[in-house]
This record gives structure tokens, C-alpha cells and sequence, in this order.
């Protein structure tokens, strides 16, 4: 038997035995993971451009690509089904209304939106599980990366130190304690990870994977907005033809940064004296602004987060065919690996190992990939005909309730099939029995 009853289990929660608190000692408290805390931590690169967490952000691929993945992945429906001789079909359940509101805070999307991000950025997100004392689940709650610090006994348990003002008033793995910060056991904390190097108790972060590729693109932001500042941009230099004393050049460099320098005075035209010459270089604005190195510098975090660059603003002149092509690309390499290492903990750590083989967490990828109208039409129609799909099914999926009296549960077949004995069609319109028990 499971942790919840069969036929239970879609109603409510219900006690059982299996579920036993491991009350104990906490264990010894770790050293401050640093490394974790944004602003703290970061690496120097070649550019000159300390880069963390925080300042990756401020460079604009770098943000679309993170909130375009947490975002998409955030709106995708999450549901439970359970498994119905051989197939897999959405259940109602408890767990349903923990989704809607995992927290006194937060929605589904915010907490999806908050987990992503942090993973994305950080290379591990983290949700809280708050249970029930039948060890049902009653929260879940997002813990930023930064204030987690993850530590591993000598026998390989794992604990949690994590902060959240959410904490506070919550039971959690050890009841005695109290406050913001908690510790928590491996089974009550989902923690997803990017690519794990040597066996780390942490997921590799891309901004330290990656850091030369993120410092190139601030240097060259940079570059290109000081540019503006300093009097925005200079196609050529002043040249000395007569003698001019150390207190004349700062004069004359004065003048000229008062009549340049900065936005606000974009425009004005200097006056120069008569013993000193404008000498124009032919550059042109384009050059200090570094088009060329940024442009690689957005498809190089393009590359590295799996974002088509149509959704980057580039590509306008690709076919329509190929950027569909992108967009089941992106679905498959983007968005996939992470919803899957989500829903395998979810599975895990939301559900008793007895019910592992009858209920599962699913992320419904069909409105996203859910072509128009006419072609959802033709596409429903194929399905009806040759019978894998009733009526009722087609309505699910279009968000309309079943029809009445079971009407809609019936699978049709096509009258000019038949069997290779020559008998013809057979048991049309008989309802199908597969979701039966």
C-alpha cells in the first residue's frame, strides 16, 4: 500500500504509518559557503570585468535568454496523472491545490519563475517542502541560491541550511527549531543542478563556466555607453601647431570636454583656438561601439542557454519552416532537460516510493507547441476517425467539459476497414475500456 489509498488519494491525504519523522540531533552546522553569496563572489576576467551573478544580469542576452527559459517554463501547466493499465491520464488530487498555492506568497508560476531563475543563473534552485505531520505535503517554498549552504555527513547524508522569512512559523525537519533559518533534510529539499563536476555537493554555475564569455560583453557595454559619457564619440584628435603652455593645453582640453562630454551636451560645437587644428581619423561611431564583438557575445550566451537567436531579435529573414524547426529545438534542449531533472524530484520527494509506479508529475508542453485552429481541427479530426482519440479527449484538450452520459467516451472506427480475414469493421462505436478498473 501506498502512502495514500487509491481511492483516497485523489480526495485527501491519509495517515500512514510508513511516514515517521526522523526527529534527531541537527547536525554540525557547516563553514559559510561564500562563494554562493552574489556581490560576495565573482572572477576577475581578462577584460578587466569582475563578473557575478548579479552584473551578468546587466547584460541584456544574458537576461532575456534566463527570463525568456523561466518564464516559458513557469507558464507550462503542471499536473499529476496516474497511470491506467499502460497509459497515463491526469488525476485530481490533494496535491492540486499545493500547486495553486504552494505558499502564503507565491503562485505556481512565481515559485516556478523564482526557481528557474536561480538555476539559470546560479547552476541549482531549491524548493522547501513544508509536510503535514501524516508527512503529506502543505508547502513548498523557493529558496534563493545564495542562502543556501549544503552539507554532507561521513555516512553521505545530505542537510540544508536554508534562510526564508517563509520559514518563520512553519514545521520543518526538525521541529524544534524556530525562525528564518532552518536545516533541512535531503527528502524535504528539491534541488535541481546544472552539470555536476567531480561529484560537488553543488551544480556548476554558468557565470563561472562561462565568465571570460559574460566579461567580454560588460567590457564591451561598457565600452560603448562611456563612450556617450565622454563626450560620445571622437573621429578625430586636436593637434598643437604652435607652442602652447601646460596651463593653455588643460585650458583648451577643458573647453572642448565642457563642450562635449555627456549627453546632455551632445551637438554643441567647440570653438578652438587658432594655433591648435582639428585632425579627423575617418572612424566612424560604429567602431567604439563594438557591434561586432557584442553581436558575437550574444550569440555565444545564445548558444550556451539553447535560445534560438530568432528570439534574440536575430534571423528576421529566416523561413518561417526553419524558425519552427528552432522552436521544437528550443522546446527539446531548453526547456526539456530542466522541466525532466524538476519532475523526477518532484516525483521523489512529493510522492512514497509505493506510489512511484502509479503517479507522476507531468509538464503539459501542448499549449506550447499548439498549432492554429484549422490545424488543430485537421489534426483532431484524423485522430477521431481512425478511433485513438474519443470525443470526450478532444474536448479535454480544447478546455471543454465531457459530454453527457458518457456519449463522449466512445472511440469511433472507419466503416471501409476491415480485418485481413475479409470480415469487415467491427465493434463500432463500443465505448473504450482503457481507463477502465
Amino acid at each position: 500500500m501506498g502512502f495514500f489509498s487509491k481511492k483516497e488519494w485523489p480526495l485527501k491525504p491519509v495517515d500512514h504509518s510508513k511516514y515517521k519523522p526522523k526527529e534527531k540531533a541537527l547536525p554540525t552546522e557547516p563553514s559559510l559557503n561564500i562563494s554562493f553569496f552574489p556581490g560576495l563572489s565573482g572572477s576577475t576576467t581578462a577584460s578587466g570585468v569582475t563578473v557575478t551573478e548579479q552584473t551578468s544580469l546587466q547584460l541584456s542576452a544574458v537576461y532575456a535568454c534566463v527570463n525568456m527559459i523561466a518564464t516559458d517554463i513557469a507558464k507550462l501547466p503542471l499536473i499529476i496523472q496516474r497511470q491506467y493499465n499502460g497509459g497515463w491520464k491526469k488525476e485530481q488530487t490533494y496535491l492540486d491545490k499545493v500547486l495553486r498555492k504552494p505558499n502564503k506568497r507565491d503562485t505556481l508560476y512565481q515559485m516556478l519563475q523564482s526557481l528557474i531563475f536561480n538555476f539559470l543563473i546560479s547552476g541549482n534552485g531549491y524548493l522547501a517542502i513544508i509536510r503535514n505531520e501524516d508527512g503529506s505535503v502543505d508547502k513548498l517554498i523557493p529558496v534563493d541560491n545564495w542562502s543556501v549552504t549544503v552539507n554532507e555527513q561521513m555516512n553521505g547524508d545530505r542537510y540544508y541550511y536554508a534562510s526564508s522569512k517563509l520559514f518563520v512559523g512553519e514545521k520543518t525537519s526538525f521541529k524544534s527549531e524556530e525562525g528564518a533559518m532552518r536545516v533541512f533534510r535531503e527528502e524535504d529539499m528539491i534541488h535541481i543542478q546544472n552539470l555536476n563536476l567531480n561529484g560537488n555537493l553543488y551544480g556548476s554555475s554558468p557565470i563561472q563556466m562561462a565568465g571570460e564569455v559574460f566579461g567580454l560583453g560588460l567590457a564591451a557595454q561598457e565600452t560603448a555607453a562611456r563612450a556617450f559619457n565622454n563626450g560620445s564619440f571622437f573621429q578625430g584628435y586636436l593637434k598643437v601647431t604652435g607652442t602652447l603652455n601646460k596651463n593653455k593645453q588643460d585650458q583648451v582640453q577643458e573647453n572642448w570636454n565642457r563642450a562635449q562630454q555627456s549627453v546632455t551636451n551632445s551637438g554643441k560645437v567647440p570653438v578652438i583656438p587658432s594655433d591648435v587644428d582639428y585632425i579627423n581619423t575617418g572612424a566612424s561611431p560604429k567602431d567604439l561601439q563594438l557591434l561586432e564583438a557584442r553581436e558575437q557575445v550574444t550569440k555565444d550566451v545564445a548558444r550556451m542557454y539553447k535560445v534560438p537567436l530568432h528570439r534574440l531579435g536575430f534571423g528576421d529573414s529566416e523561413k518561417a519552416a526553419n524558425m519552427e524547426q528552432q522552436e521544437r529545438s528550443y522546446i527539446s534542449n531548453a526547456l526539456e532537460p530542466i522541466t525532466e531533472q524538476l519532475k523526477q524530484q518532484l516525483d521523489i520527494k512529493l510522492l512514497f516510493e509505493d506510489d512511484l509506479d502509479n503517479y507522476r508529475f507531468e509538464f503539459d508542453f501542448n499549449k506550447m507547441v499548439m498549432p492554429d485552429m484549422l490545424e488543430r481541427y485537421q489534426a483532431y479530426a484524423i485522430a477521431l476517425t481512425n478511433g485513438f482519440k474519443n470525443r470526450d479527449e478532444v474536448r479535454e484538450a480544447e478546455g471543454n467539459s465531457p459530454l453527457p452520459n458518457g456519449e463522449g467516451q466512445i472511440f469511433l472506427t472507419p466503416t471501409y476497414t476491415a480485418k485481413q480475414d475479409g470480415t469487415g469493421s467491427h465493434n463500432i462505436g463500443v465505448p473504450n475500456k482503457e481507463y477502465e478498473e
